[in-house]
């Protein structure tokens, strides 16, 4: 409502200030982008292509979070570069989902917190409502809206889950990936995951745990392999060799190579889901 005249102008009421955000990766920053609707979109410090654990700010990407009310991320266990980044600005408010107690979190095979745990869509699911009270605390006059679009976007999480669900319900093969980064995902869909040929972020793949899945993949113990898009191809390639062992197209766990937007979480665990699919529809 519009003040009519210059001595009421104290009394009217403060136009809502929509925070301004930044996140770390792509399904983050479409949680909050789904969250905030129409009311704003947030920024995304992961550059496409970009790798999340060596993730370095550059000066525009540092001038972007200094000017930022709210950095809502996984955590340091996924990037954690951006850590001492965020401890270095004033007055910054951090939501690190992973820390959050409702946040259901599993561990490396070979141990350590598996930071993945967008993979699960419960977990995507409990985030959006994470990020629609912390937006409305910061926003008081449009929490409202931030808890609608959260309702929302849990709804249709719920429904992404069902779709996935059915469709990967043909994929009984074993596989294996680059990295151990898929707990999530094949717990909540019951897949015969195999674990990575790397035992977590950033540990290069053991010469013994290479061997052991050479041996499995040549007595068929696993079907499939899976490389990934940040990481180079040929030792999967090689480790396939002299084998049956079906290599599927690279995959993209945390969707660095997607274009940011309310529909990345969504592309994210389509596009994984289909690429896993094509070891059970393997020629």
């Amino acid at each position: 409502m519009r003040c009519l005249l210059p001595l009421l102008l104290f009394a009217c009421p403060a136009r809502a200030e929509v925070p301004v955000v930044e996140t770390d990766i792509p399904p983050v920053a479409a949680l909050v982008a789904q969250v905030m609707g129409s009311l704003g979109t947030p920024g995304m410090l992961l550059d496409k292509g970009g790798d999340e654990h060596d993730l370095q700010l550059r000066p525009s990407q540092m001038r972007a979070l200094n000017e930022a009310q709210l950095l809502v991320w996984v955590g340091p266990d996924l990037t954690p570069g951006l850590e001492e980044a965020r401890a270095a600005v004033p007055g910054l408010q951090s939501l690190a989902l992973l820390d959050d107690p409702a946040t259901h979190r599993l561990d490396y095979q070979g141990g350590g917190v598996n930071p993945h745990a967008w993979l699960d869509p419960a977990n995507a699911s409990v985030w959006a409502g994470l990020i629609g009270d912390r937006l409305g605390l910061l926003d008081p006059a449009n929490a409202a809206i931030y808890h609608t679009n959260a309702m929302a976007t849990q709804a249709e999480i719920s429904i992404l889950d069902d779709t996935l669900a059915a469709k990967l319900a043909p994929l009984t093969q074993s596989f294996v990936t680059y990295h151990d980064a898929y707990g999530y995902f094949t717990r909540r869909y019951h897949l015969t995951y195999m674990g990575g040929l790397a035992a977590g972020d950033a540990i290069p793949p053991g010469a013994s745990r290479l061997s052991d899945v050479h041996a499995a993949a040549a007595s068929g113990t696993i079907a499939c392999a899976f490389p990934e898009v940040q990481h180079d191809p040929a030792l999967i390639a090689n480790l396939a060799s002299g084998t049956k062992l079906f290599v599927g197209p690279p995959l993209d766990p945390v969707g660095s190579s997607l274009d940011p937007g309310p529909q990345a979480y969504d592309t994210l665990m389509t596009t994984l889901t289909d690429a896993l699919l094509t070891c059970a529809n393997r020629p």
